[in-house]
């Protein structure tokens, strides 16, 4: 990269290294068009960049020594907050193994369902939560290393059990749908905080209290900025996702008490537990068993020789 003295760069890349010292701090960046760039940060610049992540960098040219030229950074902004959707989907696509569906489709399919609730507490209430974590949410692991461990797989976790609610609903009609679609977006939302991103490290807050209180506290915070704390439908949903594991050695506060919690465990172990035997079975030959599945009891699994009809 030529620089030009006093020059001010503006580039999006990726955090490949972070050095620092007693009296020095730097970062090694790797660009869209695959160059490796030195940025030479303040001390304070330094909790806002981890390892793995895409960033907007500003940085200026300056003369350091010698009439050497090196790269000052100025400002560091995550991608996700000045890329359009689509630059976005781009650029993630570039950098990572992202979701197994592109993210541009996985927004528009969510947000199909989020906009398909009727009942307005419910729709105000995941609405409001949905929007304050939307950059976020499509760049997220759902877990470190169990189910949906890479980039996007939170909000593809969350796209594939919204489409497993309609068929239960058309079988057991006493269901709520507005409670399982809203429930369903909610319910690993506070994985955001709860997991530091990229790097697939348990937060401090994540550790201490987890992302179902985590979750279920900022329900009760948002509906009380609404003015709907003391309705029905925040009281269940907070039911639902402080009690979507299930079992108290899940890991759960409360054991569901309500068909639309028992729903969404069990919808969530689905996926969570499918996704990944998908996954082994594809680096599986024929006729021979999986390795042991962490998340199925450590069980191995056959594959069947059988092929599926295409008609």
């Amino acid at each position: 990269m030529e620089l030009n003295p006093n020059e001010t760069y503006k580039m999006i890349a990726k955090v490949e290294n972070i050095n620092q010292g007693v009296h020095f701090c730097n970062t090694t960046i790797r660009t869209e068009n695959g160059e490796h760039i030195n940025l030479k940060l303040d001390f304070d610049q330094l909790p806002l960049v981890c390892m793995g992540k895409v960033y907007e960098f500003e940085a200026k040219a300056i003369v350091k020594i010698e009439d050497e030229l090196v790269l000052k950074c100025l400002t560091i902004t995550p991608a996700e907050e000045v890329l359009s959707d689509t630059d976005l989907a781009r650029v993630l696509e570039h950098f990572y193994v992202y979701a197994p569906v592109p993210m541009l489709e996985i927004k528009k399919g969510i947000e199909i369902y989020l906009n398909h609730i009727k009942n307005p507490i419910l729709l105000s209430i995941t609405k409001q939560i949905y929007k304050e974590n939307k950059n976020a949410f499509y760049m997220h692991p759902a877990a470190t290393k169990f189910h949906h461990a890479y980039v996007g797989g939170l909000s593809h976790h969350t796209l594939t059990m919204l489409k497993l609610i309609d068929p239960f609903i058309n079988i057991y009609p006493y269901l709520n749908r507005d409670l399982l679609y809203a429930g369903v977006i909610l319910h690993d939302m506070s994985k955001i905080g709860e997991i530091s991103g990229v790097d697939g490290e348990y937060t401090k807050e994540g550790l201490l209290i987890g992302h179902l209180v985590m979750q279920t506290v900022d329900v009760d915070r948002v509906a009380r900025v609404l003015g709907h704390q003391d309705s029905e439908e925040v009281l269940l949903l907070k039911h639902m996702i402080i009690s979507h594991h299930g079992q108290f050695n899940f890991g759960s506060p409360k054991k569901p008490q309500i068909g639309e919690a028992l729903l969404l465990w069990f919808i969530d172990t689905i996926d969570s537990k499918f996704t990944v035997l998908g996954e082994t079975l594809e680096d599986t030959a024929e006729g021979t068993f999986t390795s042991m599945v962490s998340v199925l009891d450590k069980m191995r699994y056959y594959k069947t020789t059988i092929k599926n009809d295409k008609e």
